[in-house]
């Protein structure tokens, strides 16, 4: 159900490129900063989150300018 091998690929594309949003917010939660540990690009079942404290069981997801298209949205719905 986690990290699912089919999605490493994207997993580790989406760690590379990650949006000016998603580098802001893991430069202040990376290392334990908030006091809990965080996971970038973690896959839960099918879908690829941008954040996730597995501790916690807490996901964050930043929508971006990615979200905007018409793709995105019908995929997002």
């Amino acid at each position: 159900m986690y990290n699912d091998k089919q999605q490493k690929h994207n997993r580790k594309k989406l760690r590379k490129e990650m949006t000016p949003q998603e580098i802001i917010l893991w430069r202040d939660i990376k290392s334990k900063r908030l006091g809990v540990n965080f996971r970038r690009q973690f896959g839960i079942g099918d879908y690829i989150v941008d954040f996730y404290c597995p501790e916690k069981r807490l996901t964050i997801e930043i929508d971006g300018s990615q979200h905007f298209n018409e793709t995105h949205k019908e995929y997002d719905d």
